[in-house]
């Protein structure tokens, strides 16, 4: 008969948390010197998806400690169920993330949003010219 084996367990590292991204989002948007005062609702929704993402991020953490805190507390096993349910980082990153992605282009935040900004250097595509000229000569 084969001996039994012991497994260790896998120790668990802290791993280094990400930037706060409502700090990171906050410096690109105050270094976007084009924007104007019609801008403003724009720059709010980036500032206020970056919030909630990160507001995800905490609410995972404070869950995982009360996990650790309440080991063989069953009720409350049950609480933190319905509070898991509501802190799933990865759906809100996956939701928010883009939509941050696209409010940001949208303030010329990326840079072909940017280069679009420039009047002497048009960006689009070549319908996107031929309408233009069409539309002049109309």
């Amino acid at each position: 008969m084969p001996a039994k084996r012991r497994l260790a367990s896998v120790p668990i590292t802290e791993r280094e948390r990400a930037p706060d991204l409502r700090d990171a989002v906050k410096a690109a948007v105050d270094a976007m010197d084009w924007l104007t005062p019609t801008d403003r609702a724009m720059k709010t929704l980036a500032l206020r998806q970056a919030e909630e993402i990160e507001k995800a991020v905490d609410r995972a953490e404070e869950l995982a400690a009360i996990a650790r805190d309440a080991a063989g507390m069953p009720d409350v096993y049950k609480r933190l169920e319905k509070l898991q349910a509501m802190c799933e980082v990865t759906k809100t990153v996956g939701w928010l993330g883009p939509q941050l992605q696209g409010v940001l282009r949208d303030l010329g935040g990326a840079p072909a949003a940017r280069a679009a900004l420039k009047k002497d250097k048009p960006v689009g595509s070549r319908l996107a010219q031929l309408r233009d000229a069409a539309g002049q000569q109309g």
